[in-house]
């Protein structure tokens, strides 16, 4: 099992975060429109429970026109099919998914050809869809021979960019999971421990702050001129751009809000040979758009920072009408 916690410091407050994160998942989403299946939503209503208050919602998420057709010879019958359940308690969140009972190791009695190279190995391929407001990810672990799909195993999630999932998949079990918690606070990523670990599973936790400014951290593929923090200057706010040692300025000027978004990321994929390289992939792509996400966030600041929560709930209505899926995809060879 591996844990990782990354730290995103920003230049808002968490009241303004809270419009800010919603607003910036909506718009990012918006701009990646498609057309076909959606989301049955099942419930959408406030709750009270133990003295905590938020908004509940049950949703179930229909896939399997929004997958390419490869995923859709290899997936059986309602594997694409899952269950979303949310407790929104901002500034905690937290959100459990289930995936469809199908969601298990899947023989193919006909070894389907994957028309590429003749490759013997395991291949992790990592399907990404914009949906109404969350990010879904189909992963699919695949054993080729000669090119050849001898048999595979698939599980979706969602990774919201603010509300986690904690994922599990019915054939493995208790060997499979990936939790995503966020505590929002207004510091600068000086806290440890907010998720309140046991001394053994935090000493073994390892603390990634994410720099929206660094450059280093962004790929030249997922760079935009436009939404770099670094050149961005806000005209309603006055904040930015950011310089190099932006985060050592902002403790003097105590008129300027800050908070830092505190993620803990767990992932249990316990399978011999593919344990380590698969937690490592997960990790590295929910970091990757962690930082995109709040770079995107910040460099919109006008757009949203006049908003009220009214207004975001209006936006998403309309959103989830108009959304759907854009795909993008990652192979990576696994283990040769």
């Amino acid at each position: 099992m591996d844990g990782l916690t990354s730290r995103v410091v920003l230049p808002c407050s968490v009241e303004e975060y809270q419009v800010g994160q919603l607003f910036s998942v909506a718009e990012a989403s918006k701009n990646e429109t498609g057309g076909g299946e959606g989301i049955e939503v099942l419930k959408n209503e406030p709750y009270e429970k133990d003295g905590e208050k938020g908004q509940y919602t049950h949703k179930i998420y229909h896939l399997k026109s929004k997958v390419p057709g490869f995923v859709k010879l290899l997936a059986p019958e309602g594997a694409l099919v899952f269950h979303e359940k949310a407790w929104n308690a901002y500034p905690y969140c937290r959100t459990s998914e289930s995936p469809s009972p199908y969601l298990s190791l899947c023989f193919v009695l006909k070894p389907v050809s994957l028309s590429m190279v003749k490759y013997t190995g395991v291949i992790c391929i990592m399907s990404l869809y914009f949906l109404s407001l969350s990010i879904c990810s189909v992963y699919l672990i695949v054993y080729v021979c000669n090119g050849v799909c001898l048999f595979f195993f698939s599980f979706p999630f969602l990774l919201m960019p603010n509300l986690g999932p904690v994922v599990t998949n019915e054939y493995m079990k208790d060997n499979f999971f990936i939790n995503i918690e966020t505590w929002h606070k207004p510091d600068l990523g000086t806290q440890e421990n907010v998720h309140k670990l046991d001394n053994y599973t935090w000493q073994n936790v390892s603390v990634v702050p994410i720099d929206i400014t660094d450059r280093s951290q962004v790929s030249a593929a997922d760079y935009k001129p436009d939404e770099d923090p670094a050149k961005f200057k806000s005209v309603k706010t006055g904040r930015g751009p950011l310089g190099p040692s932006w985060k050592r300025e902002l403790v003097s000027k105590t008129d300027c809000p800050r908070m830092c978004a505190y993620k803990l990321v767990t992932v249990k994929f316990k399978w011999w040979g593919l344990q380590t390289k698969v937690e490592n992939f997960i990790h590295e792509q929910e970091k990757r758009i962690f930082t995109n996400f709040h770079r995107q966030l910040f460099c919109w600041i006008d757009k949203w920072v006049e908003l009220t929560m009214d207004d975001i709930r209006r936006m998403e209505a309309e959103t989830q009408k108009e959304l759907d899926e854009v795909s993008a995809f990652l192979f990576i060879l696994i283990s040769p």
